[in-house]
């Protein structure tokens, strides 16, 4: 496919006239950043916005990632929710596409939570689609809150429960917001006295508000905050009783406030009967009055909340940030969630396509195909794969010698997005280094696609293996193969299956008492699998360094009833009597994928328009340019499958805002990244034309949730004429 050009293939050109006309910035209404007209997520302040409002009209805040399915505790394990109140919220991440800097507040330790409440002072708060996006890719729940606080929340109260109807009015627009939004369920703040009078229109709002939400929202939660008690008094009982068990009875749940002491934990445990893991005791990150004190003694208040079965609510988990700043954020970071890793049963991700790039949502630059293609920093949230299920802390090595591990994600290399997974130790003769990595529950009902990225040195390899449920094993993908290619089937996708090897021949193959071993795709297979993962001929893509290897795995890999229940990679030296030697291995990629969707690889979007477009001056914070004016716009498209994200290109410019750095009008040069289907351009350079005409064209390239990317040869396209 290298070289194609317009004369080649099918291609959707959509076209566009606009007239230079500078204004003095774009006026977009209130979704938006008002001076570079970016869009912006927000809350809801007052009844009238939330009585007033509609959907189809923010549709840059609309998450675009389902919730995936994820393994479960053990029966009777109790639950933990996370409640964000980073410096109130809607700080950095209420930029939709993304930020220019990485020390913003990120969290990605999602193996910990069931549930993540976004949280902030506002009246209603809808989480920004980057955190809904992050915490459905990791099989997390997330919610939104509902607050009424001081007088202004009393006059509130005083509206929504006047009567049966305007309760039930605010109830269903909280469903529809929800349900637009694509979040998971509420978190209610009721923290202001209520008449008695309203007290009977209040309780029939909770449990209206957690009917619909189940009706509409299969798997949401409604969570009472301990607040308002029966007579309608705000007094926090610190401990569920009969003041406050009616809320308990009719939501998903009760979120303790945080001056509780062991006493009122065991009257709880008594109280909730068979609901006691819908307890939800509160933890206080800055330790305001809470057992233990938070802060890097949050594990005293865990141990009392668990040594009573228990679930946890920890709030505020910005303190790592705010109180310790943020030049050693992910160090802090990783410290405190390590701290309480005892007392916080884990899941992973069971459900495909399961594709990670381990990007945390951040990075000092952007990778794609191994190679920079963004020279600067970054953050957004909905950048964000699936995350390892296990920390990353030295291990073992099976044999009982003690090699030096360790597992981390680093920012200075990667495959595509932010980062990569680096593994790190030193190896002696005949060791062979084991790294956990993601927990899950892939039940393998057909042929699985599976493939990894890996970048070696130093005489290291590095093979992945899938641990299988029972007394069913270990499969082992190896690194190569020992047979030609056509003397394996050929399957019903075009790829020949992937060769079965003799494990006992491999140097890996005493990590485990039982296992099978597969080699990789080989010459034509693998050469049309990567044509599909890059859109192109992959010959022309030089990966500096990078290795990526598809296996195609018959259902007879996987015993009857198999499921994968551990995917990790096995470091070891590649000579057969190695020195002591330091290592680093980065895993850049792993996949799982059902073969059926590479028959939606190649697919375009359609109906690619453009709206809200503008002229206007240079930003003042960029200098040293002339000749040049800024447009703004936004794309929209439709996508007929749920894609991982979409690429957005433009020719006609002569600076490229990503690398700084002088163009040719003909040069194809990615703008952004989308997550959802639309793109705001903002304040791109044109090139002045000084009474001619110049030109425009935009290109938007999809990428499936397997990650196939398709051809941006055929990308659909739209140009835009000005003058």
């Amino acid at each position: 496919m290298a070289g194609l050009s317009d004369q080649d293939v099918d291609i959707v050109i959509e076209k566009f006239q606009t007239k230079v006309s500078i204004s003095e910035k774009p006026e977009l209404g209130n979704h938006y950043e008002p001076n570079t007209s970016e869009p912006i997520a927000q809350p809801l302040r007052t009844l009238d916005e939330v009585l007033l409002w509609k959907p189809d009209e923010d549709g840059f805040n609309v998450a675009t990632i389902p919730l995936a399915k994820r393994t479960e505790a053990k029966v009777g394990k109790p639950y933990t929710l996370l409640c964000h109140d980073m410096m109130g919220g809607y700080q950095e991440d209420r930029f939709v596409q993304g930020v220019p800097k990485l020390e913003c507040y990120r969290y990605y330790h999602w193996q910990y939570l069931d549930m993540f409440i976004y949280f902030s002072h506002y009246f209603v708060t809808i989480p920004p689609p980057s955190w809904t996006n992050a915490a459905h890719k990791n099989g997390t729940l997330m919610l939104g809150t509902v607050i009424t606080e001081w007088n202004d929340g009393a006059e509130r109260c005083k509206q929504v429960f006047a009567s049966e109807s305007a309760y039930k009015t605010f109830a269903d627009k909280l469903v529809a917001i929800a349900k637009y939004y694509k979040f998971d369920g509420w978190l209610v703040n009721i923290e202001n006295p209520i008449a008695a009078t309203h007290m009977p229109q209040m309780v029939g709002w909770v449990e209206y508000l957690t009917k619909e939400m189940h009706t509409h929202l299969p798997g949401s939660k409604v969570i009472w905050y301990d607040s308002v008690i029966i007579d309608g008094s705000l007094k926090w009982q610190d401990m569920l009783n009969d003041n406050n068990r009616v809320f308990f009875d009719i939501s998903d749940g009760m979120f303790l406030n945080y001056t509780w002491n062991e006493a009122k934990l065991k009257d709880s445990v008594k109280n909730a009967g068979e609901r006691k893991l819908d307890v939800f005791v509160g933890v206080d990150v800055f330790g305001r009055n809470c057992f233990g004190g938070g802060g890097w003694n949050t594990n005293k208040a865990m141990s009392v909340i668990r040594s009573n079965n228990l679930s946890a609510a920890i709030f505020a988990p910005g303190w790592v940030m705010e109180k310790l700043g943020r030049e050693q954020f992910i160090t802090n970071q990783n410290k405190y969630w390590g701290i309480l890793d005892e007392f916080l049963p884990t899941h992973g991700v069971s459900s495909l396509p399961f594709v990670t790039y381990f990007c945390r949502g951040y990075g000092e630059q952007g990778f794609r195909n191994g190679t920079v293609a963004l020279v600067k920093s970054w953050c957004n949230l909905s950048a964000q794969q699936i995350q390892p299920t296990f920390l990353q802390v030295p291990q073992d090595t099976p044999d009982g010698k003690t090699g030096h591990q360790s597992m981390d994600h680093c920012v200075k290399d990667g495959f595509n997005g932010g980062g990569s997974l680096l593994l790190r130790g030193t190896l002696g003769q005949g060791q062979v280094h084991p790294y956990r990595i993601f927990e899950t529950g892939i039940v393998p009902s057909h042929q699985l696609l599976v493939s990894y990225t890996v970048k070696c040195c130093n005489a290291v390899d590095a093979c992945v293996y899938l641990d299988l449920g029972g007394d069913q094993g270990r499969v082992i993908l190896w690194t190569s193969g020992e047979s030609a290619e056509d003397k394996q089937p050929m399957s019903a996708y075009g790829l020949r299956e992937s060769e079965q090897l003799d494990p006992s021949k491999l140097p890996v193959s005493k990590t485990t008492a039982k296992c099978t071993a597969y080699a990789p795709l080989k010459e034509g297979s693998h050469k049309n699998m990567q044509d599909i993962v890059f859109g192109c001929d992959s010959s022309s893509i030089h990966c500096i360094g990078w290795q990526t290897r598809h296996y195609l795995l018959p259902t007879s890999a996987f015993g009857e009833g198999a499921k994968i229940e551990e995917m990790g990679v096995l470091c070891f030296p590649t000579e057969s009597d190695p020195p002591k030697m330091d290592y680093m291995v980065r895993i850049g990629e792993l996949k799982i994928i059902n073969p059926d969707s590479l028959k939606n690889s190649s697919t375009q979007v359609s109906n690619l328009t453009m709206v809200d477009d503008s002229w206007h001056n240079i930003l003042p914070h960029i200098t040293n340019v002339t000749d040049q004016a800024s447009f703004c716009c936004t794309l929209k498209w439709d996508y007929p499958y749920e894609a991982m994200h979409y690429d957005v290109y433009v020719s006609g410019v002569n600076r490229d805002p990503n690398h700084n750095r002088d163009l040719a009008t003909s040069e194809v040069v990615f703008i952004g990244r989308a997550y959802a289907n639309l793109f705001r351009v903002c304040h791109l350079l044109a090139p002045t034309v000084n009474g001619k005409e110049g030109q425009l064209e935009f290109k938007v390239q999809p990428s499936t949730q397997e990650g196939f990317v398709a051809p941006l040869a055929a990308a659909t396209r739209i140009r835009v004429a000005y003058s």
